[in-house]
């Protein structure tokens, strides 16, 4: 039989502190218990899922988020794919089908806002009212705030979008960073480019301090109909991922 195991669920995107809290309490719990830590996201890929790919951008890539994710060092990172079949599921079902019989779930450690199940039809309320059928608890993690604003992925995803990096990073476990994989560059004329067709945001319009590597550079940001041109001031070295540091003047 498999082992039970302590999951936590959420689509965590951009791990900003409210998740970073969520995630360590599933930890641990799973400590406490003796269970497998399992950390459990999902993957949108139907156009009329509200958080699907073609309808939103995310702080991270689906491939960066779960990467980010292991580094918890936890028993399993599962991603599950929200396809035709499952995205119907009645949140019983997902209840059953996904959280008890794949894995064995016995506590379950959930944001305050958490939904589920077909058009979101599931809740915390649902999660606790089949507790006792299928044998598992629920914890409830409660809104996290900075300077008395509840955190969360939208709320960095606006200020990315405003330009506002030192408060975005204020908000995230780690600073916003453009991975590698997701800027085409041109390293003799030191410009990136991110396609308007990645799932990724990229912040405002605007002049950034940045580092790449090592490499301290000023980074300019131009978007047009076909994406983000990144021109840096500098040379930077190759496959190196860019963390921005704050808003340059």
């Amino acid at each position: 039989m498999k082992n039970a195991s302590c999951i936590a669920i959420g689509n965590f995107d951009g791990i900003h502190i409210g998740h970073d809290t969520l995630i360590r309490r599933m930890i641990e719990l799973s400590r406490e218990t003796n269970e497998d830590s399992i950390i459990i996201t999902f993957k949108f890929v139907k156009k009329d899922l509200k958080k699907s790919t073609f309808n939103i951008k995310y702080i991270n890539s689906l491939p960066t988020r779960l990467n980010l994710l292991k580094l918890y060092n936890v028993t399993d990172v599962v991603e599950i794919e929200l396809d035709e079949v499952i995205s119907k599921y009645t949140p019983e079902q997902f209840i059953k089908e996904i959280l008890v019989d794949r894995f064995n779930a016995r506590n379950i450690v959930v944001g305050y806002n958490f939904t589920f199940g077909y058009k979101a039809s599931g809740s915390i309320s649902t999660l606790k009212e089949f507790a006792d059928k299928y044998g598992y608890d629920v914890e409830e993690i409660y809104p996290v705030k900075y300077n008395g604003v509840v955190v969360s992925s939208t709320l960095v995803r606006n200020l990315l979008q405003e330009g506002k990096i030192h408060e975005a990073n204020n908000l995230l476990v780690d600073n916003y960073t453009i991975y590698c994989e997701e800027i085409e560059m041109d390293y003799n004329k030191n410009i990136g480019f991110v396609d308007n067709k990645s799932s990724i945001v990229v912040p405002a319009d605007g002049r950034y301090f940045v580092l790449a590597g090592d490499e301290k550079a000023v980074l300019t940001i131009v978007t047009n109909k076909s994406g983000s041109v990144l021109t840096f001031d500098k040379a930077i070295g190759k496959n190196e991922n860019i963390v921005f540091l704050d808003k340059a003047l």
